[in-house]
C-alpha cells in the first residue's frame, strides 16, 4: 500500500470508529440540532428528507467537502454572490464559506474578524507542542516579518542557499549520469528543506543528518496528526488529541536533544556582543535577538529551541509540498517537453549573464521559472478552503444586508477561485508560462518585466496561496527565492522523468492529501553549466 493510501484510510478508519460515537450521541439526544443555527443560510451537502441529517452531513465531510466546497461555489458564491453553510466535523457543525466578493473583509482588524484561534484549530498545535506560550506568544513570526521579507536581508541570503542548493544535490541526487529513481516527495522534499534551513537555523547544523532525519519525522507526524485531530469531533479532541500527538512530541525531544547545545554556542556569540561578520546572518540569531527583548524567560535555552523548532517546522512543510508539486507538474505534464525547453533557456540565459543564481538579482529575472512555480501553487492547492475567520465583533456586514453572525467561523472558496474559468483560461490545466507569456519581450530599458506582471509573490483576489489581506504570508519572498533557485538548479543540471503519480489527487476533509508515493527518475545531464 502507498504512503499517500495508507495516510488516508488511517484518517478515515480512526475518525469512522469516534465518528460512530457521535452518531450516537445525537441519537441519544432525540435530535438533531444543528440545521436551527444556520436556517437562515443556504447549505450544502444536507439532505433534510434523511434521519439525522446534520449527523450525516458531518460523517460525510471526511470524502464530501471537496465536491460540497465547489457545488456551493458554483450554485450560491458565483451565481449569486452569496455566503453558504458547509458542514464540517472540523468544527462539529458548519463554517460559513464567503463568496470571492467579500475578500476586502480580510483587512478588518482582529477585534471584528480574528484570524489566530482559526488559524491554531487548523493545525492543532497545542497537542503536540508542551510549552503553551510557544504557540500563545509568536512574535518569532515578527522576527520574519522584519527579515524574510522583499528587502536587503532577502538579498543578502542569495549566495547562502544558492550554496547549500549545490551542495544539496550534490548530496541527494547525486552527479551519476545513469537514472536513479526516487520517492519525489522524499528527494524534492530533502533539497528544499537542506536550502531553507540552511537560513532557518545556520551552519553547521543545517547538515545534520540525525537532526535533518528527526525535524522530518517530527513535521510528518504532525501532518498526519493534525488530519487525525481535525476529522475528531470537538469534544473528543481532548482526550484522543493527546495519544496522536505524543509521537510527534517524541521526535520533538529527540530534535531538541540536537538543536539545545547548538543554541547554546549561538547565545554565547550573542552575549559576547560581537557585530558584523562575526555574527552569522540567520534566523536563529535574529530569533535569540528578539528574544532578549522579550525578556529573560524567553531566552532560556530550551524554549529558544523549541521555538525554533516551532518554526522551522511550520515553514519547510508548505516549502516541501510546494516544491515536490512543483517538479512533479512541470516534468510531468503532457506539454513538459515544450515547457522545458522554454524554461531551461532562461536559465542557461540568466545563469550566463549573472554568473549562476547566488544573487537576487540573477533570481528576480526567472520569469519563466517564477511563472511555472505561482502555476503549480495555483493548480495544487493544499486545501479546499482557506483563510479561515472567526467573527468576534457584534456581527460580520456582507453588504446587501447579508450578515454573519458573532461566533461564527468563515472561511473563503479558495480552491474554487483558483478553477474558476472567469478567472483562468482552461483552469485544471497546468500551464508553467501562463502569468509569463504574455510579458515576454515587455522589459523596460533596465530589463525589468513590467510592473503589470503577477510574480510568484503578488496577492490577488484570484491568487490567494500565499493568503490574502492581514496575515498574507510575511515568508514568501524568502520561500520564492530559494524555490526557483532550487528550480533553476534542475533544470540546468538534470533531466527529470515523472515514472508514477496519481491521475486523480486524493482528498481528507478539506486537505489535499500530498502526493508521497510519487516517483521520480533522474541523471546528471552530460553538459553540466
Amino acid at each position: 500500500m502507498s504512503a499517500e493510501s495508507s495516510f488516508v484510510l488511517q484518517s478515515l478508519a480512526f475518525a469512522a470508529l469516534l465518528l460512530g460515537l457521535l452518531f450516537v450521541l445525537q441519537k441519544w439526544k432525540g435530535r438533531d440540532d444543528k440545521d436551527i443555527k444556520w436556517k437562515d443560510l443556504d447549505t450544502v451537502g444536507v439532505s433534510h428528507t434523511s434521519l439525522f441529517p446534520w449527523t450525516r452531513a458531518l460523517v460525510r465531510s471526511l470524502v464530501a467537502t471537496h465536491q460540497n466546497a465547489h457545488d456551493g461555489y458554483r450554485i450560491f458564491s458565483k451565481a449569486q454572490g452569496l455566503p453558504f453553510a458547509l458542514p464540517t466535523i472540523w468544527k462539529g457543525g458548519a463554517v460559513a464559506v464567503l463568496p470571492a466578493s467579500t475578500l476586502h473583509l480580510l483587512h478588518k482588524p482582529e477585534s471584528e474578524l480574528k484570524a489566530f484561534d482559526a488559524q491554531l484549530e487548523t493545525i492543532q498545535l497545542p497537542y503536540f507542542i508542551a510549552d503553551r506560550d510557544i504557540y500563545m506568544n509568536v512574535f518569532h513570526f515578527d522576527v520574519a516579518r522584519k527579515h524574510l521579507v522583499n528587502n536587503r536581508d532577502v538579498a543578502a541570503l542569495a549566495a547562502a542557499t544558492a550554496d547549500e542548493v549545490d551542495v544539496a544535490f550534490h548530496d541527494v541526487w547525486g552527479t551519476s549520469k545513469e537514472w536513479t529513481t526516487g520517492n519525489a516527495w522524499d528527494v524534492c522534499g530533502r533539497i528544499i528543506t537542506r536550502s531553507a534551513t540552511r537560513i532557518l537555523i545556520g551552519m553547521p547544523a543545517c547538515r545534520d543528518e540525525v537532526l535533518f532525519e528527526q525535524t522530518r519525522l517530527f513535521s510528518d507526524n504532525v501532518i498526519l496528526g493534525t488530519a487525525l485531530i481535525n476529522c475528531l469531533p470537538p469534544f473528543l479532541r481532548p482526550a484522543f488529541g493527546t495519544v496522536v500527538g505524543w509521537k510527534a512530541k517524541y521526535h520533538q525531544s529527540r530534535c531538541l536533544r540536537i538543536l539545545v547545545p547548538f543554541v547554546e554556542d549561538r547565545m554565547r556569540i550573542f552575549r559576547s556582543g560581537k557585530e558584523g561578520a562575526d555574527v552569522p546572518n540567520d534566523f536563529l540569531q535574529w530569533l535569540i535577538a528578539r528574544c532578549a527583548k522579550e525578556g529573560p524567560e524567553q531566552m532560556k535555552t530550551e524554549k529558544v529551541a523549541l521555538r525554533l523548532l516551532t518554526f522551522n517546522a511550520m515553514f519547510i512543510i508548505g516549502m516541501f509540498y510546494v516544491f515536490s508539486h512543483c517538479v512533479l507538474d512541470i516534468f510531468g505534464s503532457p506539454a513538459s517537453e515544450d515547457y522545458l525547453e522554454g524554461l531551461v533557456a532562461e536559465c542557461e540565459d540568466v545563469s550566463a549573464r549573472y554568473d549562476g543564481f547566488a544573487t537576487k538579482e540573477a533570481v528576480d529575472h526567472l520569469y519563466r521559472v517564477d511563472s511555472a512555480i505561482r502555476e503549480s501553487m495555483r493548480v495544487s492547492d493544499i486545501a479546499v478552503t482557506a483563510l479561515a475567520r472567526d467573527v468576534v465583533g457584534a456581527k460580520l456586514d456582507l453588504g446587501n444586508g447579508a450578515h454573519i453572525p458573532r461566533g461564527v467561523r468563515v472561511v473563503w472558496p479558495t480552491q474554487a477561485i483558483h478553477q474558476d474559468p472567469n478567472f483562468y483560461p482552461d483552469p485544471l490545466r497546468f500551464d508553467a508560462f501562463r502569468y509569463s507569456r504574455m510579458h515576454e519581450g515587455k522589459e523596460d530599458s533596465k530589463g525589468e518585466p513590467g510592473s503589470e506582471r503577477d510574480a510568484l509573490t503578488t496577492v490577488t483576489p484570484t491568487f490567494l496561496s500565499f493568503g490574502y489581506g492581514k496575515h498574507v504570508c510575511p515568508g514568501r519572498w524568502f520561500a520564492s527565492q530559494t524555490m526557483k533557485q532550487a528550480l533553476a538548479h534542475i533544470l540546468l543540471n538534470y533531466d527529470v522523468e515523472v515514472t508514477h503519480r496519481r491521475e486523480k489527487r486524493q482528498v481528507l476533509l478539506n486537505m489535499m492529501v500530498p502526493a508521497t508515493d510519487a516517483k521520480i527518475r533522474f541523471r546528471r545531464k552530460e553538459r553540466q553549466s
